[in-house]
């Protein structure tokens, strides 16, 4: 069975629907997919959660909590922001018409939806991985009046590969094309703050390409000939993104 028939299940048997979303880049990780999905079910509600959002600045919260008021910022990793959102699930679990509030947790992989199951229920022991893919399966959770479903993460059809790597959607060592994504990732980082790139590597450069090749060099990442090793390059750059090691903020 494939991963949207077990999330579709999940969408159908929640009362409520956790929608974990990448605070660095909301637009790229929400997925559209879900949110459609969700809005044709009758009696769901749905919740936008932004994880790691330790990784970016305060304005960017700011604008993101104008943008996205009923939304909720959290960080699973830092375990900020968790208490309080666990605190509202549990006064609508007290108003439910059942003796249990259902809540699915949906989103790309990688985004933190086991990580918060755990931080919820310490003794679940969700699996958790920086792999993309790690849960294969539904698991049902309870804690008091909640019962949490974790889901397998899921990939809108549409989504093109760079936007699969920037999501953490897949493992780089995977991904077909790893040095595109890597240049995107610069790019993108050089748009927030041409800063960040020699903070961390100490690179500098006119363009993305040219401070792809200064973090080459300055990671000593070199073949015969002093030429630099694109694909090691890129694979740094893409788990450094995915980890959460390049902080916007």
């Amino acid at each position: 069975m494939g991963f949207w028939p077990i999330v579709l299940n999940v969408l159908r048997n929640s009362d409520v629907v956790l929608l974990l979303v990448d605070a660095r880049m909301p637009e790229i990780s929400r997925n559209s997919e879900i949110i459609d999905k969700v809005e044709r079910m009758k009696g769901k509600r749905l919740m936008i959660i932004f994880n790691k959002s330790d990784l970016v600045g305060r304005k960017d919260i700011e604008l993101l909590k104008k943008e996205y008021p009923n939304a909720y910022f959290i960080s699973a990793t830092k375990k900020t922001g968790v208490k309080n959102l666990k605190e509202v699930l549990d006064n609508m679990a007290e108003n439910w018409s059942r003796n249990s509030l259902r809540i699915g947790l949906v989103g790309y992989p990688n985004i933190g939806k086991s990580t918060l199951v755990n931080l919820f229920a310490p003794g679940a022991k969700a699996k958790v991985s920086s792999m993309a893919g790690t849960t294969k399966k539904t698991q049902w959770i309870r804690v008091g009046k909640l019962r949490f479903m974790d889901s397998p993460g899921i990939i809108p059809f549409g989504d093109r590969k760079v936007q699969v790597g920037l999501t953490a959607a897949k493992d780089p060592h995977k991904i077909k094309n790893p040095e595109r994504v890597a240049i995107r990732i610069i790019e993108f980082l050089m748009k927030r703050n041409e800063k960040l790139l020699k903070r961390m590597y100490g690179a500098v450069g006119d363009d993305a390409y040219e401070l792809f090749d200064d973090i080459g060099r300055k990671k000593g990442y070199l073949i015969k000939g002093g030429e630099i090793d694109e694909h090691r390059v890129a694979i740094k750059v893409i788990d450094d993104w995915q980890k959460g090691k390049i902080k916007l903020g």
